[in-house]
């Protein structure tokens, strides 16, 4: 598969990684042997890299990465994030975004454990956190670089204000944002940042969660364990105009010989960008993820990206933008 370099580093990454948020079981359940074999999938379609993060299943996810890692000889390229604290108790999972420096030192310590390493490649600050500053957070991966714990640094569903206030304090490597052809704000400010700081960009949810693989419909509900069932994303009265905007971008893809579909469309409009270094796909199973490697193989046409475009324009419902890079109705422990 084409590789695409991460910023200023010398990291080679496959032009799509595999993602484990699913992992975490709210996705509506997680089978561990399932979302394992998955993980070997993926690999052996030729990603050669995987994004996960310690909130994921509080730390089921890295655990499930981890036992892979240690299965295989593969030179794998591993991304975790840090930043989202959470307690279990009677009420429940209580979760809470967290980026100090104390909180950041132990956080990366416990990932290294459950993923079996001694050095993370990529390592992420989740969120920005109001009241700590730029200088606490990115200085502390500074320290963890040196240290030998990180190779490259990066920072997750920061908009252009908190991109610029990290401006002096240190080089990011990597800025991990959701982005699809129907959510674009990252597109306000924050990729021309990250082209003139020599910043990666690494784009999750470029699938829209599952909106833009075709399968969905109206009508199409989800079980109360599957976050989507109280996303507005998939519940609000413009969902049917999404819906809609899908199956014609589905004709366009079968029309332009995409096998993979309007999935493979999506993944082709995101990579479109020179700024972007790879787009984040997951799977629960390996059959889902058996295809993936393909989908980053034919480079978006002119002529596809203008009907896209056109396409867009008469579904008003497809405009969506995010607060702080933070979809609708979602927790901290999102993506």
């Amino acid at each position: 598969m084409q590789t695409r370099r991460l910023g200023q580093t010398d990291l080679e990454l496959t032009a799509i990684g595999f993602g484990t948020w699913q992992f975490g079981g709210r996705w509506g359940g997680a089978d561990d042997s399932e979302s394992e074999a998955a993980v070997h999938a993926a690999l052996d379609a030729g990603i050669n890299w995987i994004d996960t993060a310690d909130i994921y299943g509080q730390g089921r996810a890295e655990s499930i990465v981890g036992k892979v890692l240690r299965a295989r000889d593969d030179d794998v390229i591993v991304s975790t994030k840090g930043g989202v604290a959470w307690e279990v108790s009677d009420q429940g999972l209580q979760i809470r975004r967290e980026a100090s420096r104390e909180y950041l030192t132990r956080a990366l310590e416990d990932s290294l454990s459950r993923l079996g390493l001694e050095r993370v490649d990529i390592y992420h600050v989740h969120w920005p956190v109001t009241g700590v500053s730029a200088e606490e957070t990115i200085g502390t991966l500074l320290d963890l670089k040196r240290a030998g714990k990180i190779g490259a640094i990066g920072v997750s569903n920061y908009d252009l204000a908190d991109l610029e206030a990290t401006d002096g304090v240190g080089q990011i490597d990597a800025l991990q944002n959701g982005y699809h052809l129907m959510r674009r704000d990252i597109e306000d400010g924050a990729i021309a940042w990250c082209k003139e700081h020599g910043v990666g960009v690494l784009a999750y949810g470029p699938l829209a969660h599952g909106l833009l693989t075709g399968r969905m419909r109206a009508g199409t509900t989800f079980p109360d364990n599957d976050w989507r069932a109280a996303s507005e994303l998939f519940t609000d009265e413009h969902f049917s105009d999404r819906i809609e905007a899908v199956s014609e971008l589905e004709g366009l893809a079968q029309a332009s010989g995409r096998t993979g579909g309007v999935a493979e469309l999506a993944v082709a409009w995101v990579l479109r960008r020179p700024e972007v270094a790879s787009a984040i796909v997951g799977g629960r199973s390996p059959a889902q993820v058996a295809s993936l490697a393909g989908w980053a193989t034919t480079p978006l046409s002119a002529d596809e990206e203008s009907r896209i475009e056109e396409i867009l324009a008469g579904h008003p419902g497809t405009d969506i933008h995010y607060s702080h890079g933070e979809p609708p109705n979602r927790n901290a422990d999102d993506s």
